[in-house]
């Protein structure tokens, strides 16, 4: 406890927010490659330990009944191995056993992948509770991801699969935009929040194939060719960053008619109907926005990188010559500078 710490305290105390005396907590924060090292060895002594398990029961694990009873079982030990302590020896530990159950039970299912859709709906099931449950962030990452994923299986063979971008983006923008109501649930939505964030830029780099290199991306499940879907997808992607706009204005209280919401609108306005040339591009502004809002720095980082490879994916898939090119992004640039001049100037008349 240091003098920092208790000037806080009572600035606490004055504003309400806290009461009695501050709680004597000493934080030993460990170094990293000291977590690292931690981290590690608890791989290493999940999967010696697995491996004997595997090597003793090797003829029972090739039924699929008894691998599913013993990924269960590895899924259930690894939640109560969670629960001993928090160190990341045991998360790690932890996190092994629960992935090789999750892969003895997709062993289980193999047959009914190959038929139906009936067992991604189980591994929907599967990732959605464990997301849910597991106190862990990377896990909870992680399985939230495999029942994203597993609800596109399951929608793969339906028109709707060329709208699933615009959908996750409008979770992920619903789950940032209400952040302040989960913030005390913060450990269990977080992951959740940022494994839709990853999912979206994903999904939107696969409705860019046409349905032929999805359905190889697919393997042998049909796809749906409704692909005139794609560009009402790219319109509710706009719909959805203009909406992000709107309602940040409003957080702020800053009124649609009051010159900043105006210019704030119209530039969201504008740049969503660019993107509609420029795919991806919608996506990547509001990972930026989201980002920026929140203060949220790796939210930022990665709108920031999906910018500028939805950007130079959109360049050179341009039908034109170099030189031609090099005058459209001067034009561009020119353009944009020219907009921002404008808007200091409108909002220099308007405080005047």
């Amino acid at each position: 406890m240091t003098n920092q710490d208790l000037v806080l305290w009572q600035k606490l105390q004055q504003a309400g927010m806290v009461t009695g005396d501050m709680p004597n907590i000493d934080i030993q924060a460990q170094p990293w490659y000291l977590r690292v090292l931690q981290g590690l060895t608890g791989w290493f002594a999940a999967w010696f330990l697995l491996g004997s398990v595997f090597v003793i029961f090797k003829d029972l694990v090739r039924e699929q009944s008894i691998a599913l009873v013993l990924g269960l079982l590895f899924i259930a030990g690894a939640y109560f191995v969670y629960r001993l302590k928090d160190s990341d020896f045991i998360g790690q530990f932890a996190l092994a056993m629960s992935l090789t159950g999750q892969s003895l039970c997709v062993f289980a299912w193999h047959e009914l992948l190959a038929d139906s859709t009936a067992a991604w709906w189980l591994m929907l099931l599967m990732g959605a509770s464990l997301a849910w449950l597991m106190p862990s962030f990377i896990h909870r990452f992680l399985s939230g991801s495999l029942a994203i994923w597993s609800l596109v299986m399951v929608c793969i063979a339906w028109p709707i699969v060329w709208l699933m971008p615009a959908l996750v983006v409008g979770v992920m923008a619903w789950l940032w935009l209400t952040e302040s109501k989960w913030l005390l649930d913060s450990e269990r939505v977080r992951p959740i929040a940022y494994a839709f964030s990853l999912a979206a830029l994903q999904m939107h780099s696969l409705t860019l194939l046409n349905p032929k290199e999805l359905a190889d991306v697919g393997g042998r499940y049909q796809v749906s060719y409704n692909q005139w879907l794609i560009s009402l997808n790219e319109g509710l992607l706009a719909a959805i960053f203009v909406a992000i706009v709107a309602m940040l204005l409003q957080r702020y209280r800053v009124s649609y008619s009051s010159k900043q919401g105006i210019i704030a609108l119209a530039a969201a306005l504008c740049l969503a109907l660019i993107s509609q040339e420029a795919a991806g591009l919608t996506v990547a502004w509001s990972l930026i926005l989201l980002g920026f809002a929140h203060s949220n720095r790796v939210l930022l980082a990665i709108g920031t990188a999906s910018f500028w490879l939805y950007l130079s994916r959109y360049y050179y898939s341009l039908d034109m010559t170099l030189l031609n090119k090099s005058y459209l992004l001067i034009a561009t640039g020119l353009f944009l500078l020219l907009l921002r001049k404008i808007g200091h100037r409108y909002l220099e008349n308007s405080d005047a």
